[in-house]
């Protein structure tokens, strides 16, 4: 393989992987912050209402108190 393929098919992975992280690390925060908020709500005597969607990585919260 020449020299420029090498670097570009590095340059490829290193981005791929980097994407894959990034998102990787957005989900798991968001799993923590909904986990929290959860929690909070659940300690309030709400029933928290959840909303996720898939191919932003977004969700929605509320809590329904009684």
């Amino acid at each position: 393989m020449k020299l420029k393929t090498k670097l570009l098919l590095s340059v490829i992975g290193l981005a791929l992987l980097t994407t894959v992280f990034l998102i990787g690390s957005q989900s798991y925060f968001n799993n923590k912050e909904v986990n929290l908020a959860s929690d909070k709500c659940y300690q309030k005597g709400g029933q928290p209402n959840v909303e996720m969607a898939f191919l932003t990585l977004d969700y929605s919260f509320s809590c329904d108190e009684k």
